[in-house]
């Protein structure tokens, strides 16, 4: 079947189904469940799986569902992701479904997401007879605290059948509802932790002359490692380091000096070779410096997510699949943020789209995260079509091999 005879048949499909998406997309946002803790959702997701004829793959895991939909003959394998998990935030939204659960919220719009692709696989099992190939509904839990995706990548999701290409979305407060942003490259930003140790020598305040202060030493490395960005990183490059978290001394005592300094922060960057500039410096500041204090200074740089870098031969397959919903690509900017679909890209090539949720008339326009965060629910159909023409596109491509 011609991709534009496949997209009227998909919005069709979006249409009619929409009541069911809306309905599915009120029982996960009025039943959040925290990370790892998503049992109500497992179940809901699995259940409505099956009801569509998508059989469940067992893995050893206690929430996350993935289901595998197999076409009318053998073929490539696309991989749809969703993440599933709240966050421990009281709803203060004006949405008129709100969380039923109290102190926890989907104020990141994992419900979006979850709804959008059990929307696909709605629409897909109704067209399973035209896809020449395998789909793989990868519902992913714990994403919120970076370790889901890490999980399911030790358990061989993307193998059994092994997946040839996996696309994902995340929904966007910072684009209208109707478009869905379509980057090629580097989307979104990796995430690194860092902690620095700076060990002195404690004692009075009032007598410093005695000491190793690890306070004087932690300050002038909070100056220094901006330099990193400034004079390291090239201009044509991007990149952050924020220190977020200082403890030294105890309670509120104004006469000791400590013996030690710890500090955590966070590095984004958007390519490998410039976490491993920014880790090198680092080390060698934080070192060096603490040195020249009399203290001793130790960095633990941890890498904890890497770059959501849209594959460049899925770009196209991406662009006709949200142009084929009726919804319009745009092309953004790049976030800092970090998302762990990019443990994904570890196995097979992928592509992640942000889906517009921005509504002014309707109080959609709330960050990530805000308590009055909420979504313009007519995005759910939208998602949903454009995961299911993802599969369609990607296929055609790696069939005619142009991917």
């Amino acid at each position: 079947m011609k991709a534009l005879e496949m997209g009227e048949r998909v919005r069709e499909y979006m249409r009619q189904l929409e009541p069911e998406f809306i309905r599915d997309l009120h029982w996960l946002h009025e039943h959040p469940e925290l990370s790892f803790e998503e049992y109500r959702t497992t179940a809901y997701i699995k259940e409505r799986l099956e009801n569509h004829g998508i059989s469940i793959q067992e893995y050893p895991m206690k929430t996350g569902v993935i289901g595998l939909l197999k076409g009318r003959e053998e073929g490539p394998c696309i991989a749809l992701r969703a993440d599933i998990d709240g966050l421990p935030v009281e709803e203060m939204s004006t949405n008129a479904f709100p969380s039923l659960e109290k102190g926890k919220m989907h104020a990141c719009g994992h419900d979006t997401h979850t709804a959008s692709l059990l929307g696909a696989a709605h629409i897909l099992s109704a067209l399973r007879e035209e896809i020449p190939g395998s789909v793989k509904f990868i519902f992913q839990p714990a994403e919120e605290v970076s370790l889901g995706a890490k999980k399911l990548m030790e358990l061989h999701c993307l193998e059994n059948p092994k997946v040839d290409a996996i696309f994902g979305l995340h929904n966007s407060p910072e684009i209208p509802i109707g478009t869905v942003a379509v980057k090629k490259g580097p989307l979104m930003a990796s995430s690194d932790r860092i902690i620095f140790t700076v060990k002195g020598h404690g004692g009075h305040g009032g007598i410093p002359q005695r000491n190793a202060d690890p306070i004087v030493a932690a300050a002038a490395i909070i100056q220094a490692v901006q330099t990193v960005v400034s004079r390291n990183v090239s201009p044509i490059d991007s990149a952050v380091i924020s220190i977020c978290n200082i403890q030294a001394g105890e309670g509120t005592v104004n006469n000791v000096t400590p013996d030690q300094v710890v500090m955590y922060g966070t590095v984004r960057a958007y390519k490998k070779e410039t976490q491993k500039l920014i880790e090198k410096r680092l080390r060698a500041l934080t070192e060096s410096i603490s040195q020249a204090y009399g203290c001793q200074g130790i960095l633990d740089y941890i890498y904890e997510l890497g770059v959501v870098d849209n594959a460049v031969s899925l770009y196209e397959a991406a662009y006709e699949a949200v142009t084929a919903t009726g919804a319009r690509p745009v092309d953004p900017d790049p976030s800092t943020g970090g998302e762990d679909f990019s443990e994904f890209l570890r196995g097979a090539p992928g592509f992640f789209y942000w889906l517009g949720v921005r509504n002014e008339e309707k109080d959609c326009v709330y960050s990530w995260h805000s308590p009055h965060f909420q979504a313009d629910e007519r995005c759910i159909a939208i998602g949903a079509g454009t995961y299911a023409m993802s599969v369609f596109q990607a296929i055609e491509g790696l069939q005619n091999k142009s991917l």
